[in-house]
């Protein structure tokens, strides 16, 4: 079966509800989308981190990278201090992610001192944007040199597109946008850059569900609910 690895932050987890690589699972069952390095918050370093692990997979398949914003700050967990720091955190106490090369903790637009502190006096906004050009270089030599079919959006991009006058009655207010704009997302902006076809009789009763389904964020049904949307493609 081909695959189709993807890579994003919380536009693309699906923690919410359905997100761009959930929906397009749903549009090309004869692919299996790999999405097992997104995570909510996410920065360029965690997700390369996750890229350069599966690197022994990725040749001759397909790669979707969406690039968080520049100043991300992920921290790998190498003493107590940063459990504590994380795990204090207001908003980000649950953002652990236990990879490979240890623990992760994914600090966002966490407000702790040590983190503003970070970004205020070590690693500013200029720095952060030529890491993640020079994230992007490597990722992208390193998929051609892998024969692999590739396409770079960004979160920037998707949050810029959820915000068009077409959307302002079905966005909804969360920050990442509800599923039917992930659906025009995937079939406007992802699937005409990359080589994969599709069926449009498919997509477009996929639409309809979509459309048809009221969507509430962190349903706790969400996942049962979307499991039963998708066999009804079937």
């Amino acid at each position: 079966m081909k695959k189709i690895y993807t890579f994003g932050d919380g536009f693309a987890t699906g923690h919410l509800w359905p997100e761009w690589p959930q929906i397009l699972q749903a549009l090309v069952p004869d692919y299996q989308v790999i999405n097992d390095c997104s995570a909510v918050g996410a920065g360029a370093e965690y997700l390369v981190t996750g890229f350069v692990d599966l690197i022994p997979e990725l040749e001759n398949h397909l790669v979707i990278f969406q690039w968080p914003m520049a100043e991300r700050f992920d921290k790998l967990v190498e003493d107590k201090h940063w459990f504590h720091v994380g795990k204090t955190d207001p908003v980000y106490h649950f953002n652990f992610h236990k990879r490979p090369y240890g623990i992760w903790w994914i600090s966002s637009a966490s407000r702790q001192p040590q983190v503003r502190e970070y970004h205020e006096k070590f690693v500013q906004s200029g720095q952060h944007k030529i890491r993640l050009t020079n994230y992007q270089t490597l990722v992208r030599n390193t998929l051609e040199n892998l024969n692999c079919d590739y396409y770079f959006t960004s979160t920037d991009e998707h949050q810029y597109y959820s915000t068009l006058n077409r959307f302002a009655e079905t966005r909804q207010q969360e920050i990442q946008p509800s599923p039917i704009v992930h659906y025009y997302f995937l079939i406007e902006k992802i699937l005409p850059n990359i080589n994969i076809t599709y069926d449009p009789v498919r997509a477009k009763r996929l639409e309809n569900l979509i459309t048809a389904q009221s969507w509430q964020s962190y349903d706790p049904y969400g996942k049962e609910i979307w499991r039963d949307l998708v066999a009804r493609l079937d």
